[in-house]
């Protein structure tokens, strides 16, 4: 379960509410602030949702499950559905569209990573983001272990195939290990 409130940063909040709707079909609030947390109330959690579905999460509140779904282009539940591109309001500032940027690359990161356990990710990443800087990235592969989505850095050369090759040493790179079948 996710860290306490005092504790879990805004970002971590709302990537542990994206894990909780690729891992379900459907979510409602109780469930929300029952793997977040109960301190966390409702408007929290509404701004949450809100800012995923800015980010480019196809979330729809649907009345006949009581709960929220993540639906595909058709309205269809989907789990997986694809994301879309981000929402900037015209009055956001600067600052709030680089954070709907982070959350939509985090959750797109997220997405990789649970249905590619066990392989390089790191030529993923730049394909898809060439406008962020390494840094960051290691800032993301960082955050995201720190979440149990255990992105590990392995030097080529502790790989076997490397150890047999003889000179040049290439670099190493980043792979998600998944801990368990189910997530956090």
């Amino acid at each position: 379960m996710p860290e306490s409130k005092r504790l879990m940063s805004k970002t971590k909040r709302i990537l542990s509410i994206y894990h909780l709707f690729i891992t379900c079909d459907e979510v409602s609030k109780k469930e929300i602030r029952n793997w977040i947390g109960n301190d966390w109330n409702d408007k929290t959690i509404s701004r949450d949702i809100k800012l995923l579905k800015r980010a480019g999460i196809p979330i729809r509140y649907s009345k006949s499950e009581i709960a929220f779904i993540l639906v595909d282009a058709n309205g269809k539940k989907d789990r997986w559905a694809l994301h879309r591109e981000p929402i900037y309001p015209d009055a956001e500032s600067k600052k709030a569209c680089l954070y709907i940027d982070k959350i939509a690359r985090l959750t797109k990161l997220i997405r990789f990573l649970r249905g590619m356990p066990d392989e390089p990710c790191e030529m993923w990443y730049r394909e898809t983001f060439p406008e962020v800087s390494k840094r960051t990235m290691q800032r993301d592969f960082a955050l995201m272990h720190s979440i149990d989505y255990l992105v590990k850095y392995k030097r080529a050369w502790e790989d076997l195939y490397y150890k047999e090759l003889d000179g040049d040493k290439p670099p190493g790179h980043y792979y998600f290990e998944e801990p368990y079948p189910y997530g956090f």
